[in-house]
């Protein structure tokens, strides 16, 4: 039985609560609600928290569904009293600070785990591809409706969310990235413009855009034999494929169209968590743990504003 903590917003909680309840062999044995004066409470008899090792000291494992610059101290406090951890990449304060969680969690030899933030599973459309080694380029246009104009933080945001898109669709290490921005309505850019070179062939061109006034995700995959477009918010899908022809006439296009849901990806998060923990103590690289979207915004969002281009 793997004894759980949770902390985070009354919300936060019981969403994860919800699907933990789903997971066999674990027992919630406390939750803590983060407040804005940076105090964790606990939620049932409202009582603080002195200390983050008093917290930590009741769980095999943390998941901290909060945001805050407590959260930094509490996943170095848990992962130095060899606590499992799993926690959301815009928690952390800097780059440096998620480098220093892996070391921690490979010196204590547990599971450190960086769950999704954006609200797109591509589990179905993996599955429709087979071999992600087929992808030769990818193609990702992102358009968002918003209305707050916070743009440093909301483009990281935007971006953050569309790299763990693709970085779950390229099972491969970035080598290299170009990356330039625009300013449309802020000093702060809203446009970004990217390409990312994987080291096995595939790349990436990717626009995101905070200025639209729609709210539009679409993707175009270029395999060997075939070309999808796939629409991430309803979740269709396109298939163009080259079928040859018995006759040796030109080769005609085949189109299919189907539907791919874009169903919860929290439950298969934290089931792959706790898969993990029972599986006995391993490291996972930055490829594997989630961190390598928050690591690679950081690096284009670097590129970005060195190369800014201020529209007026």
């Amino acid at each position: 039985m793997i004894q759980v903590g949770i902390v985070g917003s009354l919300t936060a909680i019981k969403k994860h609560t919800e699907v933990l309840r789903q997971i066999q062999d674990i027992r919630i044995t406390g939750c803590w609600i983060n407040g804005d004066d940076g105090w964790v409470t606990d939620a049932e008899t409202g009582d603080r928290y002195a200390s983050d090792g008093a917290l930590t000291g009741h769980s095999d494992a943390l998941i901290i569904a909060a945001g805050g610059d407590f959260c930094p101290d509490l996943a170095i406090a848990a992962l130095r009293t060899a606590r499992h951890v799993f926690l959301y990449p815009p928690a952390l304060r800097s780059v440096n600070e998620a480098s220093h969680l892996m070391k921690l969690a490979r010196e204590a030899g547990v599971i450190l785990r960086a769950g999704k933030t954006g609200a797109y599973n591509v589990k179905g459309l993996v599955e429709v591809l087979r071999d992600r080694a087929d992808i030769n380029m990818i193609e990702l246009q992102h358009d968002y409706k918003v209305t707050d104009h916070d743009n440093r933080k909301g483009i990281h945001a935007a971006l953050l969310a569309d790299l763990e898109v693709i970085s779950s669709l390229v099972k491969a290490r970035v080598i290299s990235i170009k990356a330039k921005g625009h300013c449309m309505l802020s000093s702060e850019p809203d446009i970004i413009n990217a390409r990312l070179e994987f080291d096995n062939g595939c790349a990436v061109n990717y626009n995101c855009s905070l200025v639209a006034a729609m709210d539009e995700f679409l993707g175009t995959l270029v395999l060997r034999n075939r070309v999808l477009k796939y629409d991430f918010i309803t979740g269709e899908l396109t298939s163009s494929s080259v079928q040859p022809s018995i006759k040796n006439e030109d080769e005609p296009i085949f189109t299919e169209r189907v539907l791919v849901g874009n169903s919860d990806t929290l439950t298969g998060e934290l089931t792959d968590f706790f898969g993990l923990i029972r599986s006995g103590p391993a490291f996972l690289s930055v490829y594997e743990n989630g961190f390598e979207p928050y690591l690679l915004a950081d690096r284009i969002l670097d590129k970005v504003m060195k190369t800014l281009v201020r529209c007026s």
